[in-house]
């Protein structure tokens, strides 16, 4: 094997390792119960200005000493509470 296909056996291990721990990552905060804005963001799959918005409105959250996090449990249960229709 020449030097060129190692090399790109290796970028490719390297792209999939890389990929591999960041979908790992993605699924362990899907599992964190209490979650970053930009986290919850994800989660909701919304932006942040729409997330600002629900906050507005009532959206549950915890502030200790300034450090906001925010509930997934108590988010669903605002979320089925705010459905059209239930």
């Amino acid at each position: 094997m020449d030097d060129q296909n190692v090399i790109a056996i290796r970028n490719a291990l390297s792209t999939l390792f890389i990929d591999e721990v960041h979908r790992a990552r993605e699924e362990q905060a899907q599992h964190d119960r209490y979650l970053l804005k930009m986290e919850l963001c994800a989660y909701l799959k919304i932006s942040n200005n729409t997330l600002d918005k629900w906050i507005e409105l009532g959206l549950p959250r915890i502030n200790i000493c300034g450090v906001v996090r925010y509930d997934r449990d108590a988010v669903d249960q605002w979320l089925r509470k705010h459905v059209e229709g239930w």
